[in-house]
């Protein structure tokens, strides 16, 4: 026979006990409505439980929902993403003020938020967008500077003009397709630049169709709270978590490594033209990066080039 006075204290505990969690979670948050210094954030979207997604939808072009935060909550919003908050800067004045301070403290602001899902899952840690500060990023950086200084920009300039020329003429025999003669453009000079390519491109070539799917994935998996293993980092080595992530990243790296295989084919032959990927190649013990690193420093200057090109 249960003893009534014992079930009163259970039933006491669990009040007791549910009360704590409740302040527990109240007082979080308020911690979550001010930053680590007590200066509160900017305003936006309400707080919401740590698995969820402050942003609408995973589907939802992540710029559209961005503006749609500027255009409700003003010209700097801000958000959570498990433990992150995320700063949005809508407005011309904030964004040219964000820059000057991003110029001046360049050394404190040089590292990045860690990404698990794009960074180190989609990317293996290789993506010079994604590296955090240290060793590989410096080694990254010094070998792309080569290449994307101000006076580098002239020895491409025949490579410019010799395929806008080609653009016009295919706006003029075909303009609706206008948006593919765009990716064509953008696509052949970044493949003459990358690895010296000198063969015409066309916008079904699977280079180019290889490097739209790279985009895709990569922007979904950079989306703000679109992977849960950013806010619950042990969940990557959870069996089967990340499936999708770990398979895009051996279809990205296989098209790097190919590009990479071809130009040092090219190189060994002496056939191969100009190109980052033959300088690369030409200075390894200078630039100290292993096949894997030098092939994903070519690609993202390939997917880079691609992507901002044609959408200019």
């Amino acid at each position: 026979m249960s003893d009534p006075i014992n079930n009163i204290n259970v039933s006491y505990t669990g009040v007791v006990a549910a009360i704590v969690v409740l302040v527990i979670l109240y007082k979080n948050c308020l911690l979550e409505m001010t930053s680590k210094n007590g200066v509160p954030l900017p305003p936006g979207p309400p707080a919401r439980w740590f698995w969820s997604n402050a942003l609408p939808t995973v589907r939802q072009v992540i710029a559209y929902a961005f503006t749609d935060f500027v255009r409700k909550y003003g010209p700097v919003v801000s958000f959570r993403q498990g433990s992150q908050v995320i700063i949005v800067i809508g407005n011309r004045p904030f964004h040219q003020a964000a820059m000057d301070i991003m110029e001046k403290e360049g050394a404190s602001l040089v590292d990045r938020p860690r990404s698990i899902a794009a960074g180190e899952m989609l990317s293996g840690g290789m993506r010079i967008l994604m590296a955090r500060s240290g060793d590989r990023f410096r080694r990254l950086r010094k070998a792309l500077a080569t290449h994307l200084q101000p006076k580098a920009v002239q020895a491409y300039q025949e490579i410019q003009r010799e395929n806008a020329g080609n653009f016009i003429l295919d706006l003029l025999n075909d303009p609706k397709n206008h948006q593919h003669h765009a990716d064509r453009f953008a696509g052949s000079i970044i493949l003459r630049v990358a690895y010296g390519k000198s063969t015409p491109t066309a916008y079904t070539d699977p280079e180019i169709v290889c490097i739209q799917n790279v985009l895709d994935h990569f922007q979904i998996a950079m989306r703000p709270g679109a992977y849960l293993v950013d806010r619950v980092p042990l969940l990557r080595y959870l069996p089967g978590y990340g499936k999708q992530l770990y398979e895009w990243h051996r279809e990205e790296l296989q098209l790097f490594r190919q590009q990479l295989g071809r130009v040092k084919s090219e190189v060994e032959q002496s056939e191969a033209g100009p190109s980052f990927t033959k300088s690369l190649l030409e200075n390894i013990e200078e630039h100290r990066l292993s096949t894997d690193e030098m092939s994903y420093l070519a690609g993202t200057l390939f997917g880079a080039g691609s992507d901002t090109a044609s959408c200019a």
